[in-house]
């Protein structure tokens, strides 16, 4: 197991200080992604440099402001489907630039489109849950189980999708059996995800003050951190392939 781990953070780690110009150009639509949802009428927040809606408030919204909100948060989750394609491309790709772009472009109507569809419907189903479970005293304990057994069935999705062309239920499955038998690399990435986002937080603190410090953390997260995590989540995924280790 120990020269598992190492070797996945060796490989991850060399590609994505070699290729690290590339992913950062790739990565700018994570920056809107994040933004987007800033910018609606909706009552957002910034904390470690991710965007959360407060639910609860919700009820208080006109219906323009709902459909705003929900375009806005759609676009935002495209951003971020597109986006991931775009990373685990260019982990798969080792042609030119010109040719990975055009790759990219074509990817956009197939990979993203796929991902985006498994995305928004896990997210309108945790969104219902939360809806549901409103005014229940064990409403955080509830939302917070289902939406980190959610996100286990969906961590692999990306790199399911892109590097082995999975179908949507395809993706899921392969995405929930890897996670499965990987638990040990998914926990792992999880607590290196944590470490270093909370790192950015307190970098960002230190040097900016409020609300600065906010996009501060949004920015290094979105074109360094997040690209890093998704590259090793990849890497992670392709480790069943004996040829990939």
């Amino acid at each position: 197991m120990e020269d598992e781990i190492s070797r996945t953070f060796k490989y991850a780690t060399d590609f994505y200080l070699k290729r690290l110009v590339l992913i950062v150009i790739f990565s700018v639509p994570f920056i809107f992604a994040f933004l987007i949802p800033a910018f609606v009428p909706a009552p957002s927040y910034l904390s470690i440099g991710g965007v959360f809606l407060r639910t609860g408030s919700i009820p208080e919204l006109s219906i323009l402001d709902i459909i705003v909100t929900t375009v806005a948060y759609a676009a935002a989750v495209f951003l971020i489907a597109d986006t991931l394609v775009n990373i685990n491309i260019i982990i798969r790709s080792k042609r030119t630039l010109n040719v990975m772009s055009q790759e990219i472009v074509s990817a956009m109507g197939t990979y993203a489109a796929r991902i985006f569809y498994i995305y928004t419907v896990a997210v309108l189903v945790l969104f219902i849950v939360q809806l549901l479970t409103y005014g229940n005293e064990l409403q955080s304990w509830i939302y917070s189980i289902f939406a980190l057994l959610v996100s286990f069935v969906l961590f692999f999705v990306p790199p399911a999708v892109v590097i082995d062309n999975a179908g949507t239920m395809d993706a899921l499955r392969r995405s929930a059996q890897v996670a499965l038998k990987n638990l040990h690399l998914v926990i792992l990435w999880s607590l290196v995800g944590l470490f270093f986002l909370s790192l950015t937080k307190v970098i960002g603190d230190f040097i900016f003050s409020s609300p600065f410090s906010g996009y501060f953390v949004l920015l290094v997260n979105s074109l360094l951190v997040l690209p890093f995590l998704a590259v090793l989540q990849t890497q992670m995924y392709m480790e069943k392939y004996p040829l990939a280790r």
